[in-house]
């Protein structure tokens, strides 16, 4: 890998093209997916383990969902640290510290002996998975551009559509044979594994391209810079939006699916993977359109669609079949969202991709904190039904706003 080196602009990096891609693209595909689910599985896997979590720690229903709170608390002010310090560093170091900082934070938690030690490096860890996150769609963006950009950012949309759903379920099978130290364990190894692999990749941020800031007030001119392209923060904005709506699906389906409608943890399981699959299929839909924009136009105006019919099947308490038959198209139309806001998002901010990302990130994960409990205000389907529609009705208007924006050279055509 080069060392690194001062850029020698002023404020940004100088446009040197992109960097060379990867010799395996397939291996390149799998290290990003995994790192794109790092936020999930820093979360979701052990939640089926926080009752028991609870008794062992002799504690409240509370104070065990801190660690929950702490962890993304963390990769929130952990993708703005590391977004920007990965523009000027590279990217390679970067993620090397973030996943150093996630595995000994992982490792220290394994010795809690009470819920505040827990909770503390539970801050920790998600402040190192922060990093994995943000760059999961920076590294992309520094080597490849239009349609293989897309291609590459439907892995990553697919990713974080499908993770925070399976991720629960996988958690719940291991969580009886394993306890929450034996998912820990797991995720240790998975983190240690990401660490030796990052070590065998060439830097895709040579110091020519790099953000050369030598002060607090660089950092701010970029992200204020990001903040105020208005074509940038709609597509994030649209993208944190359809996050929300799977959150809001997240958030309610365990109770609407096993208490209301009295499925099993494992028929709970496999629907939830079913539905999975579908922001799968539609994360790879959106490489269809020959025009970028047009895709997430078309999955802004299809999620409404389909959001609005589910909120009067969940408002009326309709049978299952019908709560099934439109949960499945309106996640797929989700899905189209994840990889085609990505994409453009990433092509705007390209010349400050760590950056980027980072305010995706958060953007992002602000979204879901704020709609994941809102779900459960009052009477849980009055709550969802209103949430989808509200969600979808902003994510509808976004998409006008998107669809009126003059085209930008080539990018949106691709």
């Amino acid at each position: 890998m080069d060392k690194n080196s001062t850029a020698t602009s002023a404020s940004a990096p100088t446009s040197a093209g992109l960097s060379p891609a990867p010799r395996n693209y397939v291996l390149f595909v799998v290290f990003i997916a995994i790192i794109g689910a790092f936020s999930s599985l820093v979360n979701d896997m052990y939640l089926p383990t926080i009752p028991t979590m609870m008794k062992e720690f002799h504690t409240t229903p509370s104070m065990t969902q801190m660690g929950l709170s702490m962890a993304m608390l963390g990769m929130g002010v952990g993708s703005v640290l590391w977004g920007s310090a990965s523009d000027r560093y590279g990217r390679k170091p970067t993620l090397i510290i973030s996943l150093v900082i996630f595995v000994a934070a992982t490792v220290v938690s394994l010795f809690s002996r009470n819920i505040e030690f827990f909770i503390v490096c539970r801050l920790f860890q998600g402040f190192g998975a922060g990093g994995a996150m943000v760059l999961s769609t920076s590294i992309p963006a520094d080597v490849y551009m239009g349609r293989q950009l897309a291609k590459l950012m439907a892995v990553v949309g697919m990713i974080n559509g499908v993770a925070p759903a399976l991720s629960p379920v996988i958690g719940g099978f291991m969580a009886d044979h394993m306890g929450w130290r034996g998912i820990f364990i797991v995720l240790l190894a998975i983190g240690l594994i990401m660490t030796f692999w990052t070590t065998k990749y060439k830097e895709t941020l040579p110091p020519a391209r790099r953000l050369s800031a030598h002060g607090f007030s660089d950092y701010v001119k970029a992200y204020k810079s990001l903040f105020t392209n208005g074509r940038f923060m709609i597509y994030v904005t649209i993208k944190a939006v359809a996050i929300g709506l799977l959150y809001a699906y997240i958030s309610s389906a365990p109770f609407i699916l096993q208490t209301h409608y009295g499925f099993s943890a494992l028929t709970f399981g496999l629907i939830f993977g079913v539905n999975a699959l579908a922001i799968s299929v539609g994360s790879t839909l959106a490489l269809k359109f020959k025009v970028m924009k047009q895709g997430l136009v078309v999955g802004c105006i299809g999620m409404f669609v389909f959001a609005l019919v589910e909120a009067i099947i969940i408002w009326h308490e309709a049978a299952f079949l019908w709560y099934e038959i439109f949960a499945v198209p309106m996640l797929l139309f989700c899905g189209m969202i994840f990889s085609s806001s990505n994409t453009l998002s990433m092509e705007v901010g390209r010349e400050e991709a760590g950056t980027a990302s980072a305010i995706l990130s958060v953007v992002k994960y602000l979204f879901a904190a704020i709609v994941s409990p809102l779900v459960g205000l009052g009477n849980m389907f009055h709550s969802t039904a209103i949430a989808y529609v509200v969600i979808t009705l902003i994510a509808l208007i976004l998409a006008r706003m998107a669809a009126r924006l003059t085209p930008l050279a080539d990018m949106e055509r691709k």
